[in-house]
């Protein structure tokens, strides 16, 4: 399965966007830490000269349960297209990062994240706060189709649908975003994409 999604900025406030997907089936709320990891010794987990991540390798810790999760980031040139996700659970966040640390990786950035989720017919939606980075939404669907481009556009049409003020697609991760903050280093964050 391709996870296909669309993270953007916006300038309303919380209770604003909270007001916008009201109309929208209400999952429930979830925290999560994510933990990224590096490894030394090989660079396709390594962030490129722009801080891009062609592939990542994260713990997951949530309210309730841990993952593992292996990305592999699809690009047409810089913009980002899809990812291949490989994910299971795992049983205790703590001990498998032992363990990784003994295989050798290292911590690249960690993620704090509170998110309220939503759901529309095959979009799920949430509502993001990141600590250190502010307010996103991001929506997501799964999907088999060999058309990304047309499946992300009919998320980009649900997203115009929400009537947001100023929004900004990122063309980056949050995990990218929140590496950037702390090298110092300036990125492209945003796609060229109308709203």
């Amino acid at each position: 399965m391709k996870e296909i999604e669309v993270e953007v900025a916006f300038d309303n406030s919380k209770e604003e966007v909270i007001r916008i997907l009201s109309k929208y089936e209400y999952i429930g709320e979830k925290e999560i830490y994510d933990t990224y990891y590096y490894d030394p010794q090989r660079p396709n987990l390594k962030p490129e000269e722009d801080l891009r991540l062609n592939e990542t390798f994260r713990v997951r810790k949530t309210d309730s349960s841990s993952y593992i999760t292996y990305k592999k980031q699809h690009f047409k040139g810089k913009l980002w297209i899809y990812s291949d996700e490989y994910e299971t659970s795992i049983g205790d966040a703590d001990t498998i990062k032992k363990v990784i640390s003994l295989l050798g990786l290292k911590p690249l950035i960690e993620v704090h994240n509170k998110r309220k989720i939503y759901k529309h017919k095959n979009f799920e939606i949430e509502l993001e706060e990141i600590d250190g980075l502010g307010l996103f939404i991001e929506v997501e669907k799964m999907s088999r189709s060999d058309n990304e481009m047309r499946e992300k556009e009919k998320i980009r049409e649900f997203i115009r649908g929400l009537e947001l003020k100023n929004v900004r697609e990122l063309n980056i991760g949050k995990n990218q975003y929140l590496l950037s903050k702390k090298m110092g280093k300036k990125i492209n964050l945003y796609n060229d994409t109308k709203y």
